[in-house]
């Protein structure tokens, strides 16, 4: 039996090697029209980055060594340009000689791949312009980049080719996974990239609010995105390199292009030939890799196949399915009956020190094709947070309401990305359902992941939702999703503070049990927290206290900001880019009398580095600085957003690992020429005299509304203002008799104070409280619960106490108690002071 194999690389040589392990005494030939006939064409942007330095570790096998240990005729340089079904020949041409012949076979394997798209645009075929597919393409990029970056390096009042002011511009066309990998690499030797993607969107495999957190980490890399953009036009630069004009009228000088905007089947000799496509293009084969010829088999990036999640047959050009079909050909051409069940397209990618992958379908392919589906987001640590090295991943994952299968899955974060994404893939293959993901036993040790593994957690959360024991809102669907409803943002008042979803009204969930007590159970309830958790202990609370619509946010404001690429509003200009030990020489050459404290907060997720720092802060004096270590790649936005709110300042912003070393300065700047400190008064003090009902709601709503803004609030009650402090139900005590008269005629408790205007009795407060609760107007109560959850102080008069016989066993829980040295103390501190 003669077999012969058109192409190589992971198709054609596979299909050659297993072949001559199944049958040793075939005869094998394998036309490759290249100059290699196996080689990682994956590795080789790794090799134009010089991650990957020794060029010879990418050919994975040669023409001699193939014959050496397999028997098999490789023939490199060899291109195929005619198919004779019925004589059984394909005609050969030499591409060194242009020399012609006509080899024949008993079974033929086609394996020609796909070629890179090249758009017919203007200036397209100019030297400077590269597609990457095959190692003589890696090797004119690598060399045109060696020798601009020398150019550079030597160049007269140039800096060289290093990070920082990289003078070498490259621009990558296509922002698919090779377009990232080249980014990555071309910048990891020294050039400034700039990526221009046609979509919305960069990684085509993801859906947006995945592929957003991977764009954010691009850009704070220093990569320039412009995206739903295309290139219109390459030309000469005068005095060398290339200028690229966008279709967004924006020109952007290059010393090289690479075209990354995708693959395109190479079926001409199979359609010339007479074989059948495919819907989408490519050449059709049955479970067996045959074509419509019987002695015709074909595999690889040029095939259709079954989707395992979609409806109809797909090209997926990837190496592992290349390589299985690969297998499953040669093995029905040597007689076996193996079939080719399906590709699930599982594909992951690297970028800087962020990964991102996913697998079965996307939320776009399931929309387009009409499956019925539902999707849940979770952001949990990729191991123990409390062990070094672990940061936020952001999985989304993609199921049937009716049973439960998994549709699809994707994944981006930094730490364990890849192991989460292969065990979804598994269970995909396999037929499971998000039950399955609860039960899975997983490795767990702190160093590798968490005793609920986030594969866990995404099945818990699936499961809640096909139980009903979880309703979801999507960031897809905003606004309509929350027309009508309450929107409530259960995060703490400094987390809201530094954004939220407008048009929320933050009730902490420590508050909401007391907060919501007089809310109307019939208005529709729309929660959402940072991630998802909170509003999920929301979700639970409030449809047990009877409330009839309730929904909490998918994955929470994390994923609604990378749904709707928000960042939180800033005053402070993006801070320089400065090592560590830089920013510890800043600190110590630019502070004055001030201090430096060393924060690690790596491991914490969102809030988790804005508490410590702001607790760290809160112990400083103005001018003292804090070098802070975060893995939370959140903090490059809410870092400054909180800085600029408290009137701190941003020395730098460093990239570090996962997440970034940040340094800032605590209050104002020290004035030059002196040693004075200037502190912004970032809190806002009370003295509450009066004892009416509205009165008091203005000062604490004025109090909340404070802390939302970021601002400390210290209240200091005196004289009638006590009243709002007592117990409704206080510990028995003796009483003198002045006392007890006392306390008959003073409201006990903040329920029962009355107004200062239209008291009448009773039925003034009443009739306010009835209003109020119409309009969701939160109590008294309620809203002195949430102002001391937010850390406002309350503090008692002890003087006004003695005076009017109360006991500090007569007030709440937890008040505070000073006397006038104590209340200047707290008005010296803060910017505003108000007397109600």
């Amino acid at each position: 039996m003669k077999i012969v194999v058109v192409g190589g690389v992971a198709g054609g040589a596979s299909v050659a090697a297993r072949a001559r392990r199944l049958d040793e005494f075939a005869e094998i030939v394998v036309l490759e029209r290249g100059d290699y006939v196996s080689f990682a064409n994956c590795g080789l942007p790794y090799h134009i980055g010089e991650v990957i330095t020794d060029r010879s570790r990418l050919l994975l096998q040669t023409p001699e060594s193939l014959h050496e240990s397999l028997a098999i005729d490789v023939r490199v340089g060899a291109e195929v340009t005619a198919l004779d079904r019925t004589a059984k020949t394909v005609t050969v041409r030499e591409t060194a000689t242009e020399r012609e012949y006509v080899e024949s076979y008993d079974r033929l394997a086609l394996c020609p791949g796909a070629d890179p798209l090249r758009p017919p645009l203007p200036g397209i075929d100019l030297p400077g312009v590269h597609v990457l597919r095959n190692v003589t393409d890696m090797d004119e990029i690598k060399a045109q980049l060696d020798e601009a970056l020398a150019a550079a390096a030597s160049a007269p009042g140039r800096s060289g080719a290093g990070r920082t002011g990289a003078p070498v511009k490259a621009v990558v066309i296509g922002a698919g996974y090779i377009g990232v990998e080249m980014a990555e690499n071309l910048q990891h030797r020294g050039a400034s990239v700039t990526i221009v993607e046609l979509a919305d969107q960069i990684l085509p495999p993801l859906d947006k609010e995945v592929s957003v957190p991977v764009e954010q980490h691009l850009r704070s890399r220093g990569v320039e995105l412009f995206l739903s953009t295309g290139a219109a036009a390459f030309s000469e630069r005068a005095g060398g390199g290339l200028t690229v004009e966008l279709t967004n009228t924006r020109f952007v000088d290059a010393d090289l292009v690479i075209l990354s905007a995708g693959v395109r089947p190479n079926v001409g000799l199979a359609a010339d030939a007479g074989l059948e496509l495919g819907p989408r293009g490519g050449i059709r084969v049955d479970t067996h890799m045959r074509t419509s010829d019987p002695s015709i088999w074909a595999a690889g990036d040029a095939v259709e196949t079954p989707h395992t999640v979609l409806p109809g047959s797909w090209i997926t050009p990837l190496a592992g399915p290349a390589n299985r079909e690969a297998r499953v050909a040669a093995e029905n051409i040597c007689g076996h009956d193996t079939e080719y069940r399906s590709t699930q397209g599982t594909s992951i990618v690297k970028v800087f020190d962020m990964v991102a992958g996913g697998t079965g379908a996307t939320e776009r392919q399931l929309v387009a094709e009409g499956i019925e589906h539902r999707a849940i987001h979770i952001h949990p640590s990729g191991h123990a947070g409390y062990y070094p090295g672990t940061a936020q991943m952001h999985l989304k994952l993609l199921f049937s309401p009716v049973d439960g299968r998994i549709l699809g899955a994707q994944v981006a974060g930094f730490d364990g990305v890849d192991k989460r994404l292969d065990v979804l893939a598994t269970v995909i293959r396999l037929g499971g359902t998000v039950h399955d993901l609860e039960e899975l036993e997983l490795a767990y040790a702190p160093p590798f992941g968490s005793a609920k593994d986030p594969v866990n957690m995404a099945g818990f959360v699936a499961g809640n939702v096909l139980r009903g024991d979880l309703v979801l809102w999507y960031a897809s669907d905003w606004p309509a999703a929350v027309e009508g409803a309450r929107l409530v943002d259960v995060r703490t008042p400094e987390e809201f503070g530094i954004w939220h979803i407008p048009g929320a009204e933050n009730v902490p969930l420590a508050t909401l049990r007391a907060a919501s007590g007089e809310w109307d159970r019939s208005v529709p309830v729309r929660l959402y927290c940072a991630v998802g958790f909170r509003s999920y202990l929301a979700y639970r609370l409030l449809v047990q206290r009877g409330f009839a619509d309730v929904a909490t946010l998918s994955g929470g404001s994390n994923t609604f900001r990378f749904r709707h690429e928000v960042e939180p509003a800033s005053t402070v200009a993006p801070p320089p880019e400065i090592a560590y030990a830089e920013a510890v020489d800043l600190i110590a050459a630019t502070k004055g009398t001030g201090r430096s404290v060393d924060l690690d907060c790596t491991g914490l997720a969102c809030p988790g580095p804005i508490m410590r720092l702001s607790a760290t802060m809160g112990d400083l004096a103005a001018g003292d600085e804090v070098v802070v270590r975060v893995s939370d790649p959140g903090f490059v936005s809410d870092g400054p957003a909180w800085a600029a709110s408290h009137g701190h300042e941003v020395l730098s912003m460093t990239p570090d690992g996962p997440g970034f070393v940040a340094a800032f300065r605590k209050g104002g700047a020290v004035a030059s020429g002196t040693t004075a400190v200037v502190e912004r008064r970032n809190q806002t003090s009370f003295v509450v005299f009066s004892g009416d009902l509205d009165k008091m709601l203005a000062a604490f709503i004025i109090a909340n509304g404070a802390l939302a803004m970021g601002q400390r609030v210290s209240m200091f009650f005196t004289f009638w203002g006590l009243n709002a402090l007592r117990r409704e139900h206080a510990p028995k005590r003796d009483h003198g008799a002045l006392e007890r008269m006392m306390g008959m005629m003073m409201p006990s408790g903040p329920d029962r104070l009355p107004l200062s205007q239209m008291n009448m009795a009773g039925a003034g407060p009443a009739m306010i409280k009835h209003v109020m609760k119409e309009h969701d107007v939160q109590s008294v109560p309620e809203l002195m619960t949430a102002a001391r959850e937010g850390g406002a102080r309350l503090i008692a008069c002890t003087m006004t106490m003695d005076l009017l016989g109360i006991a500090e066993t007569d007030l709440m829980e937890d008040i505070e108690f000073g006397g006038v040295a104590t209340f200047l103390g707290e008005a010296e501190k803060s910017g505003t002071t108000l007397f109600i």
